[in-house]
């Protein structure tokens, strides 16, 4: 009996109702993709590393006297830091290396499989000493890490390889090739030969030198431009230079990295005067990576949450003044035998009725935006539980700012409304 009166009021008052319909359609679509975004990227900013991130300090010594350029001096230097590193107390493990857990990229290289054909699958690439598996805290799940004569061996091996340029053939690839022992992340040796065992298994980069795995472990996560944060390979070598210095990854006791800062820092400038030492936490490096996305997210939340605000304002502000409008036909109602329940429930329908009208359209509005952010930009791909969760939120929100001027037009005394003009 109500759907004619409801549908007649509606038809007359278009730019009114439309305005309603047209906010809760916008809303529901940018509040689901602002929604779909926050879970995204709270997935990505929870998702661990597999390192002892809470313990793990990095160490950068940056060298600005001559004497750095002689490279025994270096050598010798870099050692005897090793050393001073390890005798600390507290510190559980050291090693030399050029990774940087979450500092959003690194160094990476493009390799093939041995003796087959397919495209070349990029790693992240790094040097490491036998320090390598007690440093990250992680676990070797195949073959074995490397040990102080295969870091010392390849050091050399890599000094005496690059000190000249290699000569090269017709093809311009090097003559003389080389055979380096590796030890990867499981899933970069899952990507490149499927099922194990991987131990022995041959890669080739693009001058064909080879590198062989003599180890495998798990977990690995740093993030990367390109989408390889799962894949890792590190080779023997203890690695440093007049330019760039040397850098090392220190793992702590439990609880102790933010007090052997300090420590770190003053027992490497005791030692060598004639350098910077930085030192700074993992945690820290991780915290700054998600910066920007923490603040990102605390902004779509704000937007969310002051579109679902405007909204329900805008829902109280119409139907009150539709109330006020309608305050003698309410009355003649009233003075004809309809109960409070039924003027509530009158204006509850037609409320619910325009609200659906506009998450309809918000639906395929939110759609068409999710699309649009995937083809311009990394967007969320949009669940429909979080549609659904956005359109029985703003059914809820409408029936919701829809109740109070509800409950104030049941309450019209049928006398008052006739005298109303």
């Amino acid at each position: 009996m109500e759907w004619g009166p409801i549908l007649r009021t509606i038809r007359r008052n278009k730019a009114r109702f439309g305005l309603i319909a047209v906010e809760v359609a916008l809303t529901l679509a940018v509040v689901v993709n602002c929604l779909a975004l926050i879970a995204e990227a709270r997935v990505k900013m929870a998702r661990p590393s597999g390192f002892d991130d809470d313990n793990l300090l990095q160490v950068e010594s940056t060298p600005f006297d001559e004497a750095f350029r002689e490279e025994g001096y270096r050598r010798n230097g870099l050692r005897v830091d090793l050393e001073t590193l390890r005798a600390i107390p507290g510190v559980r493990s050291v090693m030399n290396t050029g990774f940087l857990p979450w500092q959003g990229g690194g160094s990476s290289g493009t390799f093939k499989v041995v003796g087959k054909d397919g495209p070349s699958l990029r790693s992240q690439l790094y040097n490491a000493d036998e320090g390598l598996i007690d440093t990250l805290g992680v676990r070797l799940i195949q073959g074995r890490s490397f040990n102080r004569p295969d870091v010392e061996r390849d050091t050399e091996r890599l000094r005496q390889l690059f000190a000249s340029d290699r000569p090269r053939g017709p093809d311009g690839a090097p003559r003389n090739k080389f055979l380096q022992e590796v030890v990867v992340s499981k899933a970069w040796a899952q990507l490149a030969f499927g099922d194990g065992p991987y131990v022995g298994k041959l890669l080739e980069d693009s001058d064909t030198d080879q590198y062989q795995i003599i180890g495998v472990f798990e977990p690995f996560y740093n993030p990367y431009a390109w989408d390889i944060g799962d894949y890792a390979m590190f080779y023997g070598n203890l690695g440093s230079s007049y330019e760039a210095g040397s850098d090392f990854l220190v793992r702590a006791e439990p609880g102790q990295a933010a007090g052997l800062m300090r420590t770190i820092e003053g027992a490497l400038v005791k030692q060598n005067q004639l350098r910077t030492v930085k030192v700074q936490l993992i945690s820290d490096v991780r915290d700054n990576f998600f910066g920007p996305q923490r603040m990102i997210v605390v902004l779509m939340g704000l937007v969310a949450v002051l579109l679902v605000i405007v909204t329900g304002l805008g829902i109280v502000g119409v139907t009150s003044f539709l109330v006020t409008e309608r305050t003698r036909q309410i009355g003649t109602r009233r003075a004809l035998g309809a109960t409070m329940v039924d003027i509530v429930r009158y204006f509850l329908l037609e409320n619910w009725l325009v609200t659906s009208i506009g998450i309809a359209g918000g639906i395929g509005l939110a759609v068409g935006l999710n699309l649009a952010l995937l083809s311009w930009t990394e967007g969320a791909k949009l669940e429909v539980g979080t549609v659904i969760a956005g359109a029985v939120l703003l059914w809820l929100l409408g029936l919701g700012s829809a109740l109070v001027p509800s409950l104030r037009a049941a309450r019209t005394s049928p006398a008052v409304a006739t005298r109303s003009v």
